[in-house]
């Protein structure tokens, strides 16, 4: 047996978050049974929770989409560790799964970088391999630039010589190397000079347009969040005139129809930048399994400067 946070219904999370020992089988050809160390609490698990994400499991279900976890039976070596895709269920103690839905991780990574590896860098990392090619001196713009996906677009930027310009709020919102832009009336006019064929929009609403406006002819703008919640409204001549591409990105279809050896070139690029230091995703706290339910309150409080992560051994 071991211990999991399950739903048996969609709801408000302090109301249908339960913690449960759920039985688990030997592991077969081809299956593994993972130790899970760590899991993020990420938006697309309160969604799954509340019951608004793209992709809803059947109930009831153990939640988490995100963790590190190291192999103790099955087809692969004991001691690997590797990252559980969508829909295993990574808030628990021990899970099982085919190793086909599971990614294995760089040796040598801090857990709690190596935890959030799946979403955040390998959406950014993702974007750039999908909507390339781009060279070295390249300009790629964003929004939303201290999230998650924004400090991991600027490591992967900087570590391949493409030069990341990013449209702010604040002074210092911009990751170290990036140049900052105001949002404001003059910022798509300061943005368009740079000539960039791809912009990641993390924002919508006016934030989406000002992208928009700024592209290059031919130019993909590429949305994978909302985070203004506003509707995407782009202007009519940056579409036609300008040939805009207008593209979502979810990185767990992605993952669906990827090879396994380009996910495997990408967790090996993305850990080389955490162990030289070149990415960094900063964790806020660290709750036991046991207080899911303070960490989920944790991490719906806003300005918390980092991610919430459960100790899934507590």
């Amino acid at each position: 047996m071991a211990r999991a946070v399950r739903i048996h219904a969609h709801g408000d999370p302090a109301a249908v978050l339960r913690i449960e020992d759920v039985s688990l089988p030997d592991p077969g050809p081809g299956q593994i049974r993972v130790r899970m160390r760590l899991a993020p609490i990420n938006p697309a698990d309160l969604n799954v929770i509340e019951g608004t994400y793209g992709r809803l499991p059947s109930l009831p279900a153990t939640v988490g989409n995100e963790g590190v976890g190291e192999v103790v039976a099955g087809a692969w070596p004991a001691g690997t560790l590797v990252r559980p895709r969508d829909g295993l269920g990574t808030w628990c103690q021990e899970l099982f799964a085919d190793t086909a839905r599971c990614t294995r991780l760089p040796d040598g990574l801090p857990d709690e970088q190596a935890a959030q590896l799946g979403v955040n860098p390998a959406t950014a990392w993702a974007v750039l391999h999908e909507f390339g090619p781009l060279t070295a001196g390249d300009w790629v713009l964003c929004n939303a630039p201290a999230s998650g996906v924004g400090r991991s677009l600027a490591a992967v930027c900087a570590a391949r010589g493409l030069r990341l310009a990013c449209l702010v709020r604040r002074d210092g919102e911009a990751p170290e190397g990036a140049m900052a832009v105001p949002e404001g009336r003059e910022a798509a006019k300061a943005l368009k000079a740079l000539g960039a064929k791809l912009a990641l929009n993390q924002v919508g609403g006016d934030s989406a347009v000002t992208l928009a406006k700024a592209l290059a002819p031919q130019g993909a703008l590429v949305t994978i969040g909302a985070l203004a919640r506003q509707p995407l409204s782009l202007p009519n001549g940056a579409v036609i005139f300008n040939e805009l591409r207008c593209c979502g990105f979810w990185v767990s279809r992605w993952y669906e129809r990827v090879q396994p050896a380009v996910v495997e070139g990408m967790m090996v690029e993305l850990g080389g930048l955490v162990r030289s230091g070149k990415l960094h995703l900063p964790v806020a706290a660290t709750y036991p399994l046991l207080e899911t339910q303070r960490a989920v309150a944790h991490a719906q409080r806003p300005g918390r400067g980092g991610k919430i992560l459960l100790a899934c051994a507590g």
